[in-house]
Order: structure tokens, then sequence, then C-alpha cells
């Protein structure tokens, strides 16, 4: 019993000392995460992380959740361009048969990588922004450019 109140004990001082280094340099760390994700997957030119709660949930509780978008391949389709609104951002171009034949990242052969890259900091990402936000981190110039907006997600 003893051993899980020490870890406990641990566990509470790591995590409000890594809730000081968030309050203090969050946003910095994001910027920093984003240009090492560019600069180690050649290709990539856009990527865009959502994250909301909804208002309302017919009843069940309502909780936080988070996409990260990239271009992504999954069962023969672009998985991340399910939402039409995606279309402008990622730059997506279709044939005469309306399939997608390239997008912004086309030529980056790590998307899987860079979304689980990504991924491994959705905790981190979710401290830092809280919730109802959109980031949008795009290649200009050879330097990565985050911002930030609000999202609502319509419920």
């Amino acid at each position: 019993m003893s051993d899980i109140k020490t870890l406990l004990k641990q566990y509470e001082e790591v995590n409000a000392a890594l809730n000081k280094q968030i309050q203090e340099n969050g946003k910095e760390f994001i910027q920093n995460l984003f240009q090492d994700v560019f600069d180690q997957n050649p290709g990539l030119n856009f990527v865009m992380i959502r994250g909301w709660t909804p208002g309302f949930n017919d009843g069940e509780p309502c909780t936080h959740s988070q996409e990260t978008f990239v271009g992504r391949i999954s069962w023969g389709c672009y998985q991340d361009f399910s939402d039409y609104e995606l279309y402008d951002e990622f730059e997506v171009e279709f044939d005469e048969g309306d399939n997608v034949v390239s997008h912004i990242n086309s030529e980056c052969k790590t998307l899987d990588q860079v979304y689980e890259q990504l991924e491994a900091y959705s905790e981190i990402i979710e401290r830092v922004f809280d919730t109802n936000f959109e980031i949008q981190a795009k290649l200009v110039d050879g330097k990565v450019v985050v911002t930030e907006d609000e999202y609502d997600c319509g419920y």
C-alpha cells in the first residue's frame, strides 16, 4: 500500500511540474514540436488538429475529443478529407470521377508517421489549448507557422 502512496505522491509532483511548464512554455513547445515533425518528414506542408467538447450529447457525458488531419490514406480512401470543409485547407484536387488525385501533402511518404508523432502528444496539446480549438501548422518559406483559432463542433 505504501508503494502506491509513494508513486501517487511522485505522480502528483511530476504532474504539477508539467502543468507549470505548460503554463509557462506550452505554446513554444507546440511550435517546436511542429517544426520537428515537419523537419523529420520531407514533403509535409500542412497539418491540422481540432479539439472540442460538445455542449449537448443526448444524455451521454460531454467529453473532450480531438482529431489530427494530415492527409492519410485508409482503406483506399483519404480519411482526412471525409469532412468536405477540409478540401480547401488541404488543396485537394480531383480527377473527372471525383477521386482525390493530389493534396498539399501528396509528396510526403510518411503521413502515417506524422499522424503517430502528433497523436503521441495529444494530451499535451489538450493541456495547452484546453478544448474547442483548431490548430493549423503550415510550412511557409521553410519555417512552420502555427495558428490557433476557436472551433465549434456544432452541437
